[in-house]
């Protein structure tokens, strides 16, 4: 009885804040998630403000929160190579555009100027020790402080090429943009390979 109640109430507490992640989804197609107030986002939800505060205390809590589920996703499909011996940054780059193109919906919301483009940098920072043991195993000798800017670089560019990707409504295929990528940052690590 005690467990039947308990589930009921699990039930309704994802029902919940499913129906307030897509409300703040919707808002932010119209502006930044620091200016969804939590009046705002329940009026969209059609929840009332204490269930909200049961919850969350911000709109950014509600985005946080999807921001960690999508980026366990991501990790989840990119486990074999990132804990593979020898990392196949080519499989996770694909991996990666597939996977941005197959939830399309939230990535465009939060590559556009609404959205939080610092997101796509944390995930792939977590991979950076391994991308730079990569790197470093085909000839780039920098130092690590050389190694973080170039990184750094890699990443941003990354994020730009993927952002115009979801401007242009993701008309290319992920194999394109992920052979687009590969080949930009092939090309930046041939030039830190000293001769």
């Amino acid at each position: 009885m005690v467990q039947e109640k308990k589930e009921k109430t699990d039930r309704r507490v994802l029902y919940t804040k499913m129906f307030l992640k897509e409300s703040l989804l919707a808002l932010m197609r119209e502006k930044p998630v620091d200016k969804i107030t939590p009046t705002e986002l329940c009026r969209k939800a059609e929840i009332n403000r204490n269930t909200f505060y049961s919850h969350y205390y911000t709109a950014r809590d509600v985005l946080n929160e999807i921001e960690a589920e999508f980026s366990a996703q991501i990790i989840d499909a990119l486990k074999k190579q990132l804990y593979a011996e020898s990392i196949n940054i080519s499989q996770m780059i694909n991996e990666i555009c597939r996977f941005i193109y197959e939830k399309q919906d939230f990535c465009k919301i939060l590559l556009s100027e609404n959205g939080d483009a610092a997101f796509f940098e944390k995930i792939l920072t977590r991979g950076k020790g391994m991308i730079v043991d990569g790197w470093r195993k085909e000839g780039v000798s920098l130092s690590d402080g050389q190694m973080d800017m170039f990184f750094a670089y890699i990443v941003t560019g990354s994020i730009a090429l993927i952002r115009q990707w979801a401007k242009n409504d993701m008309k290319n295929t992920p194999a394109e943009i992920a052979e687009l990528l590969e080949r930009a940052t092939h090309g930046g690590i041939n030039g830190m390979i000293e001769a």
